[in-house]
């Protein structure tokens, strides 16, 4: 956004003053103006201006208000609706429904409007395949290393992995039961899913890894309001996290780093009831 103000049509009413987060705007005699060195182009200004007087030279503007906001209820119901799917049709998901769930996402929030995420669709099988093929072996060498006591530190660093969280009891045990599913000829990794998305961002944006965590949260939500089923797989994760080749390979650039992998397909189960969950650990001082 490069953002101007109309001062035929601004009324000083300071709006646009207070909502700033990066205060950049500000009133100067009987004008407002825009600075634009810290502006993350948050674009509150232009939306809580009651005149129209701040507008965006680019031209990207605004988007109006596509509805009613849904009930605080049946927000909830959709959250509580949403399941972790290992089990999928082989139907493919519609380009546009995928595109609705990543355009959702775009309205995730990201530190300093840094808008960070981005994605990599794998709709093709046969790419998908060789995603597979290349981080099943990525755990295969891994298991081996931790097999091998003698030599575990340096086969593990050797890989990338740091020996020390490598030594976590869930990965002493999951690692090895995720070969022994793979070797039975199981997909433990995408569930047999037709798509695949790649979260990543650039590691050098602010706070990189949350704004894929809410991008991920808002399109998982999206596809669970479209039918779809989803899992966020933490093997593929963690290895393209670890494997700079396999990253390469996806055409993801040097310097970004991935944070989550979605599986999404439609699912091949019923969900008739909703399973209980902890209460929320809270204390109000």
């Amino acid at each position: 956004m490069k953002l101007s103000v109309d001062a035929d049509r601004c009324t000083l009413c300071g709006a646009c003053v207070l909502t700033c987060p990066s205060d950049m705007v500000r009133r100067r005699e009987d004008r407002i103006r825009i600075g634009r060195v810290a502006c993350i182009e948050c674009g509150h200004c232009v939306v809580v201006c009651p005149t129209g007087a701040i507008v965006d030279e680019e031209g990207t503007g605004t988007q109006g208000d596509e509805g009613a906001l849904p009930s605080p209820e049946s927000l909830k119901a959709l959250m509580r609706r949403r399941r972790t799917v290992r089990r999928y049709r082989p139907d493919p998901v519609p380009p546009e429904i995928i595109e609705d769930c990543l355009d959702a996402a775009r309205w995730a929030p990201t530190a300093a409007n840094c808008q960070a995420q981005e994605y990599v669709v794998i709709a093709n099988p046969a790419t998908k395949d060789e995603l597979r093929r290349r981080v099943e072996d990525y755990y295969r060498a891994f298991a081996e290393a931790l097999a091998d006591r003698e030599n575990r530190a340096a086969r593990l660093a050797a890989l990338g992995i740091d020996p020390e969280a490598a030594g976590h009891p869930h990965v002493l045990a999951a690692v090895p039961a995720f070969v022994k599913s793979v070797e039975a000829g199981r997909d433990r990794l995408f569930f047999e899913a037709p798509v695949v998305i790649v979260i990543h961002a650039a590691r050098d944006a602010v706070m990189p890894e949350s704004a894929c965590a809410f991008a991920t949260l808002a399109t998982v939500l999206m596809a669970e309001a479209h039918g779809l089923g989803t899992c966020l797989t933490g093997f593929a994760s963690d290895a393209l996290r670890t494997r700079a080749d396999i990253r390469e390979w996806l055409g993801i650039p040097p310097g970004n780093q991935v944070h989550y992998v979605v599986v999404m397909g439609w699912p091949d189960e019923p969900f008739g009831s909703v399973p209980e969950r902890r209460p929320a650990r809270s204390e109000w001082r």
